[in-house]
């Protein structure tokens, strides 16, 4: 089974808010995306 991933345009539009508040969250430790090249790739957990 593949894993559900997301971009940050994808999350920020599922959880409607902007790429600059995942930005800000990820600045403050509350999440911590893996990257493909310059892009976040965001999963579930």
């Amino acid at each position: 089974m593949a894993k559900q991933t997301y971009s940050i345009s994808d999350l920020a539009n599922e959880l409607d808010i902007t790429t600059r508040a995942i930005r800000f969250y990820e600045e403050q430790g509350m999440l911590s995306p893996k990257r493909r090249g310059q892009e976040r790739i965001y999963t579930p957990k």
